[in-house]
């Protein structure tokens, strides 16, 4: 009988992926110069254009989210130290924002994590805004609107902290945000249920696996056409000139990397944006909670690994996926 279960379960797995792939295949595929018109009419633009950034230290494994979505993951022995990265992607509009700290014990090689956390450790986090100054100059002076450092006591509590004998920690804080555009983003998504998580999962890995299908047979308008809406909110977010619009657009079709796609195994579901958001995460290793949908490359410059961001969510109505970022 469980044996019979299995072979439905794979039957109903199949005949959704061959109907995904059909809806997915026969969409309207946009060149290059098609995409690049869309993105210049849609992209707005603004007297001030504020720009929101987070700086870390650490020497711990770190995940930060911004409105529950992962701005930033780090599970690698050789990335410690400083790290800055932009957050526009994930403030949908102007307000209160939440900001969400998730703090892991530190790599000790590719493979082996420590534990505990460590009574050595340390995390500092510094949120600045700046923005283009209109007259070429560059960024304006970067004003600081929040800091933050490991607590000595527990909010809830008020006894002291014993780092050494946890596993991990998580912080949640909230600052107010002032961005010109107001982005949908996830809000209107589907809110998955935590029982479905199997069945997502492998609809989830079906997505994966066409993406990386295309990247092979090299159908560089089919990829882009379906991060359309998400390129146009990211650039929307971070105000991308006409210039880099047609940059980015055209990025694929002269890059001269080869790519080796690792196989699609060894990930869990991510579940983000208040159930709105799925994606698939590597589970151990260096690469422990990047996106399962990386690669080994190859130039006449170098050799490396990349990771490609795919965060997938489904229009309330809709049955089928669509990317977010």
């Amino acid at each position: 009988m469980k044996k019979n279960l299995y072979i439905a379960f794979g039957f109903v797995f199949f005949l959704h992926g061959c109907a995904q792939e059909k809806k997915e295949r026969t969409m309207n595929i946009l060149t290059a110069s098609q995409r690049i018109d869309y993105l210049k009419k849609n992209i707005k633009r603004y007297d001030y254009e504020p720009l929101y950034y987070i700086d870390v230290e650490t020497n711990y494994n770190y995940q930060v989210l911004v409105n529950d979505f992962p701005v930033y993951t780090n599970f690698d022995y050789e990335l410690k130290g400083g790290m800055t990265f932009n957050i526009n992607n994930s403030i949908l509009q102007s307000g209160t924002q939440k900001l969400e700290i998730r703090i892991y014990p530190e790599s000790i090689n590719e493979v082996t994590q420590k534990e505990f956390l460590g009574s050595k450790g340390y995390f500092k986090l510094q949120m600045t805004q700046t923005a283009w100054r209109k007259d070429g100059g560059g960024l304006e002076e970067p004003k600081t609107i929040l800091e933050y450092e490991l607590p000595k006591e527990d909010k809830q509590t008020g006894n002291t902290i014993d780092y050494a004998k946890l596993k991990s920690f998580t912080d949640s804080l909230s600052f107010e945000a002032k961005v010109p555009y107001v982005l949908q983003g996830w809000t209107n998504g589907e809110v998955f249920k935590e029982e479905d998580s199997l069945q997502l999962k492998a609809q989830v890995a079906a997505f994966y696996q066409d993406i990386i299908d295309a990247y092979q047979k090299k159908e560089w308008d089919y990829i882009n056409t379906l991060y359309l809406k998400s390129d146009n909110a990211k650039y929307q977010a971070e105000y991308i000139t006409n210039e880099n619009i047609e940059k980015f657009q055209k990025g694929l079709d002269n890059s001269k990397r080869e790519r080796k796609f690792f196989p699609l195994e060894n990930y869990k579901l991510g579940i983000y944006g208040n159930s709105r958001i799925l994606c698939l995460e590597t589970i151990s290793g260096q690469n422990k909670g990047y996106s399962a949908l990386g690669y080994r490359y190859e130039t006449k410059e170098k050799t490396g690994v990349s990771f490609i961001s795919l965060y997938l969510y489904r229009p309330k109505g809709s049955s089928q996926f669509q990317i977010i970022r």
